[in-house]
């Protein structure tokens, strides 16, 4: 009975894919930079604020403390101790007001190692999404998503 539970939600076995594919790539994440000490689940949040960092850096808009609380509509406080988190970890470094990528880190052997790991995550979930999607006769590629650098310009 569990096994068909995914039936009685539209495109149930797609998000079973991207969903297994996030938690997949987030392991990743924190198997490469977390220390091992740390607990997977309680970071999640903390990855979530170095992707935002990242994708601000590498789009020419670095976030400030200020910016990225209100992007991620969490208290200024707490998006301090995951910058500082961060920081410790060396994922992230502080220039003045902004926070950017540590290249240093990320351009590592063990940095690359993990992007490929995440893009191979990527590619394969592709794959599989375009299976599913032919076979159930769905075509979602014609659907618009927002991009985000639109989401971006929401941003103060």
């Amino acid at each position: 009975m569990a096994q068909d539970r995914w039936r009685k939600l539209k495109f149930g076995r797609q998000r079973m894919v991207m969903g297994r594919s996030v938690i997949d790539m987030l392991r990743t994440l924190h198997g490469t930079y977390a220390p091992k000490n740390e607990p997977f689940a309680a970071r999640i949040e903390t990855f979530f604020v170095c992707i935002c960092v990242l994708v601000g850096d590498i789009e020419g808009k670095p976030f400030t403390v200020s910016k990225l609380a209100h992007y991620m509509l969490e208290p200024r406080a707490t998006v301090m101790r995951r910058l500082e988190r961060l920081q410790r970890w060396q994922l992230v470094k502080r220039c003045g007001r902004y926070y950017h990528a540590n290249e240093k880190t990320l351009n590592s052997v063990l940095g690359l190692s993990s992007y490929r790991k995440v893009r191979r995550i990527l590619s394969e979930t592709a794959q599989e999404l375009s299976i599913l999607d032919t076979q159930a006769g769905n075509f979602l590629t014609q659907v618009k998503v927002p991009s985000v650098q639109r989401a971006n310009r929401d941003l103060p």
